[in-house]
């Protein structure tokens, strides 16, 4: 935020839309065998601690959530994008849509259901938008490890790449979000 004067030597706040500490995405093909490769990927980007564990949980449970009730599941493919803002890490899950959006189910002795549990008892909020043509469904983790290192970017052509997985996930969203 930055101060400066207004009218009647006033004292105006302004706030500036500051960019996400750190971005990464990737796209995934829709097949099971990609959840695995997803815990991979997130376990060599992100520094080891507990809350580490808690952001790949919330990204596999959401992932799998995908294959497992969209198209993305049917020969489609899903994206995974991880945001670090200092104390708040959001895990976003692109898919390939649904007639039905993802729904907690609170029933403990149900055998399938306790995704989006497991998601809303690791995260501070949860979000869904999109429709039948492709949602993204999010969730923001506490990055709040004692000593735990912050995670640190890639090297080389990182810039670009976040530009154009944001680039995609932006076409792939169109009127989507509208």
């Amino acid at each position: 935020m930055a101060a400066s004067e207004g009218p009647a030597g006033r004292a105006i706040t302004v706030q500036s839309a500051t960019p996400p500490a750190l971005c990464w995405r990737k796209e995934f093909p829709g097949e099971e065998r990609q959840i695995s490769a997803l815990r991979r990927w997130l376990t060599g980007l992100l520094p080891e601690c507990s809350c580490r564990d808690d952001v790949v949980t919330v990204a596999v449970e959401l992932a799998t959530n995908a294959l497992k009730f969209t198209a993305s599941g049917e020969g489609g493919s899903f994206a995974v994008e991880i945001t670090w803002h200092g104390a708040m890490v959001r895990v976003g899950v692109v898919d390939d849509g649904a007639p039905d959006g993802p729904h907690l189910i609170e029933d403990p002795l149900r055998e399938h259901g306790r995704g989006m549990v497991i998601v809303h008892a690791l995260s501070s909020r949860v979000g869904v938008c999109g429709d039948h043509r492709g949602r993204l469904v999010w969730a923001d983790v506490a990055w709040v490890a004692g000593g735990a290192m912050a995670p640190q970017p890639v090297a080389g052509s990182y810039a670009a790449a976040v530009s154009d997985g944001q680039a995609a996930l932006v076409e792939r969203l169109s009127g989507v979000l509208s």
